[in-house]
């Protein structure tokens, strides 16, 4: 009798044991994730308020070429950034369409101002309008 209590007391101390080791891994898990949720949920706000000022300075760009018809191309590199880094999967997919859509208009329009030496001003002027529509809607989608 004495070789099957050592038995019992083995198994019983083993599966605490197998539990304690369990629950060590499981809150250990659960507590890096929710660092990395905080981390990334941080990054998000700093990358969505980024964007928001760069469209902002955008729309200012756009009032000031169509008040002066200097027609001048757009920079794109704070969302090329976004895309190069891999970080805009921090944000919902209807936003990253909205913005991608909105950055499209900007490249398209210095596209056009590349390709013709002298291009028409009602196109770009167009194209300017446009891009501000675009731009007021992803600017509405940040706020």
């Amino acid at each position: 009798m004495s070789k099957m209590a050592d038995w019992n007391y083995v198994i019983i101390e083993s599966t605490i044991l197998a539990i304690i080791i369990y629950s060590a891994m499981f809150v250990d898990h659960w507590n890096s994730r929710r660092v990395q949720k905080i981390e990334d949920n941080s990054l998000r706000k700093k990358i969505l308020m980024l964007i928001k000022e760069d469209l902002t300075r955008k729309m200012r760009f756009i009032n000031e070429s169509t008040k002066y018809k200097d027609y001048k191309p757009f920079f794109t590199d704070v969302w090329d950034s976004v895309i190069i880094s891999g970080k805009q999967t921090l944000l919902k997919f209807e936003i990253i369409q909205n913005l991608e859509h909105t950055y499209s208009w900007m490249k398209y329009y210095n596209t056009e101002l590349k390709q013709h030496g002298t291009p028409n001003e009602q196109i770009l002027v167009e194209l300017l309008g446009e891009i501000r529509k675009t731009t007021e809607s992803s600017l509405d989608i940040l706020k």
